[in-house]
């Protein structure tokens, strides 16, 4: 199945896992879902078995991060940070360490598997897990063993991982739409394939960033750019034109890349 398939049966993404297979499955020996699905199936089974009578939800959010990262020994990928295989959740199941994105999306997905509402929440320059309760929103930090997340360690993750130049506030702990996490989720990929200067994996990446937002201008423009680098003007020129009739406003920069195309 390809990523716009699966989009097709499961446009809002739900089941998180299996979309952030496909979303990177030109990435993949093997892009079939089916064996993640299997493990994550085996992991909730044995967590279920696990759950505290009567109910307590911190009991239960311990018996979660106990056996993700202490008896499966999920960690945060500090040392090969940029390996791409950081964000193939099928490496990272194998590996068992991965970026702050991929760690949460398997939380997420094994916490909504014992009846939790869990969701991504997208904090500039590191990404956590989260519950919503009638309390409101609880966070978790997979890629630092699911440590819980308030405003004060929240600030601190924006600070450190933007150097200082993102001022935090509070409404950035908020729950993401589960097609925007896979949006993240490539887009990582994307930036580290473009800054290597990698172009024919940005390619698909930038292909599966417009099927994935399909009525944004911006990937288009980005796939545009990745056609140039590979002498490919025409495809250019076409997402350009489609970039333009989807941006809002008239967009300067588009009309001068056009022009010199035509002027090629």
């Amino acid at each position: 199945m390809s990523l716009l398939e699966f989009l097709q049966k499961d446009p809002g993404c739900r089941n998180l896992a299996v979309g952030a297979v496909h979303a990177v499955s030109p990435a993949l020996d093997d892009p079939d879902p089916q064996e993640l699905v299997l493990q994550l199936d085996e992991w909730a089974f044995t967590l279920a078995g696990r759950m505290p009578l009567p109910w307590n939800t911190h009991l239960a959010l311990d018996s979660l991060n106990d056996l993700l990262f202490t008896e499966l020994g999920f960690q945060g990928d500090r040392e090969t940070y940029d390996d791409p295989l950081n964000a193939l959740l099928p490496a990272v199941v194998s590996r068992r360490k991965g970026l702050p994105i991929a760690l949460s999306i398997l939380w997420v997905d094994l916490a909504r598997r014992l009846g939790f509402d869990a969701v991504g929440v997208g904090l500039p320059g590191h990404f956590i897990a989260a519950l919503r309760t009638d309390f409101g929103l609880l966070c978790f930090d997979p890629f630092n063993g699911g440590r819980p997340v308030g405003e004060e360690t929240g600030e601190a993750l924006v600070r450190s991982a933007t150097a200082g130049r993102v001022t935090f506030q509070r409404d950035m702990l908020r729950p993401m739409e589960d097609r925007q996490v896979l949006v993240r989720l490539v887009r990582n990929l994307h930036l580290r394939f473009m800054q290597a200067e990698s172009w024919e994996e940005a390619i698909w990446t930038s292909t599966h960033l417009v099927i994935l937002e399909p009525d944004n201008p911006r990937p288009l423009k980005e796939r545009a750019f990745v056609h140039l680098q590979r002498q490919d003007p025409a495809p250019a020129l076409a997402d350009l034109r489609e970039a333009l009739r989807l941006s809002p406003d008239p967009d300067p920069e588009i009309q001068a890349w056009m022009a010199q195309i035509r002027a090629i």
